[in-house]
């Protein structure tokens, strides 16, 4: 079945990126998340975090620098999502701290980074999940991906996780319910 929510969300995120206090409003909901997901992965304000699928509102990158004070880089493979971000970053005032870019997440090289944060909307997830090898710190690394319910997996995709204790957190948002945090696997090659 095609997925119909990914491209509203997106669609929805870029007309309206621009408007005044769409920010505070939109992230809202985002705050206990982005919060739990911090606590999860121990991301400290000297780290370098990676968040893939920023989309043209990235919160969840303007929370984790705000919350944590860690730099951030926010990807996007939608160019107009890029623009939009770093707009908005820019109004915010932490343009110093975040950095947007556009890449494609499940095949381009990425910067280094010590913690990857994968939205839901972002995909293929075992792709990308592959792709972070080659960026992720090997010592110390993790990678934390949003996971969709289950009567929602096939709009967002899946990724088989295996049952780790402690490895996740539980979120009461419409779409997802948990973020599963994944140590750092060897680059490949």
């Amino acid at each position: 079945m095609m997925s119909l929510i990914k491209p509203l969300v997106a669609a929805f995120e870029r007309r309206l990126a621009g408007a005044p206090g769409v920010f505070f409003w939109y992230s809202l909901p985002y705050r206990g998340v982005v919060r739990r997901e911090l606590v999860l992965s121990g991301i400290k304000r000297s780290d370098r975090v990676l968040v893939i699928g920023c989309g043209a509102i990235p919160f969840t990158a303007v929370l984790t620098a705000r919350m944590s004070g860690a730099s951030v880089v926010a990807v996007d493979c939608d160019m107009q999502a890029v623009l939009r971000a770093r707009i908005l970053v820019e109004r915010l005032g932490l343009d110093r701290q975040i950095t947007v870019i556009h890449a494609n997440a499940a095949t381009d090289r990425l910067p280094a980074a010590r913690v990857a944060l994968v939205a839901l909307q972002a995909g293929p997830k075992e792709a990308i999940r592959l792709n972070l090898r080659g960026c992720i710190d090997e010592r110390d690394g993790c990678v934390l991906f949003r996971l969709a319910r289950r009567k929602l997996e096939h709009q967002y995709g899946t990724l088989h996780v295996p049952s780790v204790h402690g490895s996740q957190v539980r979120h009461r948002m419409p779409t997802f319910d948990r973020s599963v945090l994944l140590p750092t696997e060897p680059a490949l090659g």
